[in-house]
C-alpha cells in the first residue's frame, strides 16, 4: 500500500511541473535578435572593383571585399526599429587596392526576407553597390 501511495505522489508530482506551461506558456529568457545577411560590390568612379576595403556593419561582422570589389557577411544582432543600418567602408591595404580610398558610412535600408518567431524578429537582407572616393595624397 505504501507502494501505491509513494506512486501516486510521485506522477502527481511531475504533472504539477508541466501544468504551468498549459495556462502560463514557457518562461523565455534572452534578447530579440534578427538574421541579416549584406552583400554587395564597392567600386571607384569608373567603375572598377576596388578589393581590400574593410567592409564593417558591427564589431561582430566584418569582411573584406574580394578582388572583384565583392563583398558577403551574415550575421545576429538586436534589430533595429526603423530597419536601417550603418556600413562602414575603409581601404585597409592602400596602394595594393589601386589607390587610397577615403573612409566612407553608408545607412542602408534591409528589407524583410521571412518571418521569426519567439526572440527571433526574422531575417533580413541588403544589396548594396558603393561607389568610393579616391583619396587626395598630394596634401598629405
Amino acid at each position: 500500500m505504501k507502494r501505491i501511495i509513494k506512486f501516486i505522489i510521485i506522477c502527481l508530482g511531475f504533472k504539477s511541473l508541466t501544468a504551468c506551461d498549459i495556462f502560463y506558456g514557457t518562461d523565455e529568457y534572452g534578447t530579440p535578435y534578427a538574421e541579416y545577411e549584406i552583400k554587395g560590390r564597392v567600386s571607384d568612379k569608373e567603375g572598377a572593383p576596388i578589393p581590400g576595403i574593410r567592409v564593417g556593419v558591427s564589431s561582430d561582422s566584418v569582411t573584406v571585399t574580394d578582388s572583384d570589389g565583392c563583398f558577403h557577411s551574415m550575421y545576429q544582432t538586436f534589430p533595429p526599429d526603423d530597419n536601417t543600418i550603418e556600413i562602414n567602408f575603409k581601404d585597409i591595404d592602400g596602394e595594393a587596392g589601386g589607390g587610397f580610398f577615403e573612409e566612407q558610412t553608408v545607412t542602408a535600408h534591409a528589407e524583410m526576407t521571412g518571418e521569426g518567431e519567439g526572440w527571433n524578429r526574422g531575417s533580413y537582407k541588403v544589396d548594396i553597390n558603393v561607389t568610393m572616393n579616391r583619396k587626395d595624397t598630394a596634401s598629405e
